[in-house]
């Protein structure tokens, strides 16, 4: 993300900087999916930070249907750099979430590095802004599968090691679009409520072997997702600013940083919340809360 654009935004605090745990993922492994920009790379420099080792994962390539411009190898190995930097090993796979066989071979190889894996976060998302009679078949099917799909088999990778060791925590990124609805983002807002119930239906089935399953809802967050002019026009006439500022309840916020959402998804994995299953985190200014505005009327 451009630094003036997170200063344009007027959110450029970082809040990993505030009394981080160092110690509070030490000698964990974690898979992170969409690792190579965005909430992907934050939650990989988090947990790192916090001892962890990590096999950061991304597609590398583009994705048909995807609005905003997927992340290259380059980003990828940016991503890997910045855990080293760290102190900690990273593994950096290309992967893509929509092949089964992609995702199983990325366990594999975390597994053979690293002996374990104790947290896996299913980041991998993209989204398409339109209105809903004009999405192509091709684009509806790419957010559902990259979405909700690879959700799924990120976790089906994951579960067999999981269950075995009666042990582990699965995370997904779902949105506040989970529990709303937006104009023009039909598909992303379908694939995202689905989310939910395929993570409710996940926890209950791993519960019995100690295996903990929630998701982080972020509300509008500083990421090429929605540093775009497609998404951009979501807001109408509304600068870019302006609109994320109506998107939150706190004073003098706007869009998040990765690192908000990076934190939550720490707590999430930690022994701290070793109780909390099946659960929904919010992580969106307050976003949900509001009553709402209607920032396109139509006025006959």
């Amino acid at each position: 993300m451009r630094q003036e654009t997170m200063k344009e935004f007027g959110d450029d605090h970082d809040v990993r900087d505030e009394g981080r745990p160092v110690t509070r993922h030490l000698g964990k492994a974690v898979l992170v999916t969409g690792a190579a920009r965005g909430i992907g790379r934050a939650v990989a420099e988090t947990f790192a930070a916090e001892g962890a080792d990590v096999v950061a994962c991304d597609v590398g390539a583009p994705v048909q249907g995807a609005q905003s411009t997927t992340a290259w190898r380059d980003d990828l190995d940016g991503t890997a750099s910045s855990v080293r930097a760290l102190g900690r090993r990273c593994l950096a796979v290309p992967v893509d979430v929509r092949s089964q066989a992609s995702l199983d071979e990325a366990v594999a190889r975390g597994l053979e590095e690293f002996g374990r894996l104790d947290v896996v976060v299913a980041n991998a998302g993209i989204m398409q802004s339109a209105q809903f009679w004009e999405i192509a078949e091709e684009t509806w099917q790419a957010v559902l599968d990259v979405n909700l799909g690879g959700v799924w088999r990120t976790a089906k990778a994951v579960a067999p090691h999981m269950i075995e060791r009666r042990s582990g925590v699965i995370l997904a990124t779902a949105s506040v679009q989970a529990r709303s609805a937006r104009k023009g983002l039909a598909a992303y807002t379908a694939s995202k409520h689905g989310l939910l119930g395929l993570m409710k239906s996940l926890a209950l089935e791993l519960g019995d072997h100690d295996v903990r399953v929630n998701t982080v809802l972020p509300g509008a967050v500083h990421t090429p997702m929605i540093d775009n002019d497609e998404t951009g026009r979501l807001g109408g006439d509304s600068p870019r600013t302006a609109f994320f500022r109506k998107m939150a309840a706190l004073r003098n916020r706007s869009a998040l940083p990765p690192s908000a959402v990076a934190a939550a998804m720490s707590w999430l994995a930690s022994d701290e919340a070793g109780h909390v299953t099946g659960a929904e985190l919010q992580v969106d200014a307050g976003s949900l809360i509001l009553p709402g505005l209607n920032h396109a009327p139509v006025i006959d």
